[in-house]
């Protein structure tokens, strides 16, 4: 019996020797984790970022038929750039830059996405990952310098704590109104649109999508250039155009 518990103790403190000699594994990293920090610092055509490979067919099962509109959007583009966690990648079409533009945020382990589509008359966004990306700077110049010509309705403005923003409009059947706004961490947000009975909605887009509503409150997580679009509420009677009143405003 004796020999059988020392044989059993000699065992326990051998295995417990073996774990605190072997070092902790590191988180395995994946092929769209070596993809993304190869590519970092070179243009796209360099290492066919969007022709093959994990971020291409991420991207292509995303856009589906926007693809190739993605890519012409990216014809002139930047290379794949790094600002703290987030990569990033600008471009536009040839000779279209401020109308036809494209851009592309991601994390470096590549959970969160978003992707901006900028046609004329049109902004389309495609988001994965539950975390919303705060827009770097180069990205967030890229947007506050596209002109206030549809889809945007304004020239970007900041909203410092306490202060407001009023607009009044009225939007043509089938268009969306996106207006930019400069909220700041830790501000308290709410925003409303005023247009009794018209079938308008507004909704925040950009970081993230949100529902759409009336009213809509949130706090902002960090510095970051939000998009608030007002648009028809799906399944509304349509109309040629459509009064409407916009006002945010924040408290600290």
């Amino acid at each position: 019996m004796f020999n059988r518990r020392h044989s059993l103790r000699c065992l326990l403190s051998s295995l417990l020797a073996l774990l605190a000699t072997t070092p902790a594994q590191a988180a395995p990293d994946t092929a769209l984790d070596r993809e993304l920090a190869a590519a970092t610092g070179h243009y796209a055509p360099e290492t066919d970022l969007f022709g093959q490979g994990p971020l291409a067919t991420i991207v292509k099962r995303k856009l589906g038929a926007q693809y190739d509109n993605f890519i012409q959007n990216m014809e002139v583009a930047g290379p794949l750039e790094a600002a703290g966690d987030v990569l990033f990648m600008t471009g536009n079409r040839r000779h279209e830059g401020g109308s036809r533009n494209a851009w592309l945020l991601i994390d470096r382990a590549g959970r969160n996405m978003t992707i901006g589509l900028l046609n004329p008359g049109a902004l389309s966004l495609y988001t994965t990952g539950p975390v919303p990306l705060a827009k770097p700077a180069d990205v967030r110049t890229l947007i506050e310098n596209l002109d206030a010509t549809p889809p945007f309705c304004n020239r970007p403005q900041d909203l410092p704590p306490g202060g407001r923003l009023d607009w009044q409009g009225t939007l043509e059947a089938g268009n969306t109104c996106i207006y930019r706004i400069g909220l700041h961490q830790g501000e308290q947000v709410t925003a409303r649109l005023d247009a009794p009975g018209n079938g308008l909605e507004l909704r925040v887009i950009d970081p993230h999508q949100g529902h759409g509503g009336v009213t809509r409150s949130w706090t902002v997580p960090r510095n970051d250039l939000y998009l608030v679009s007002v648009a028809p509420r799906p399944g509304a009677p349509a109309r040629e155009r459509y009064a409407f009143r916009l006002r945010i405003g924040t408290h600290s």
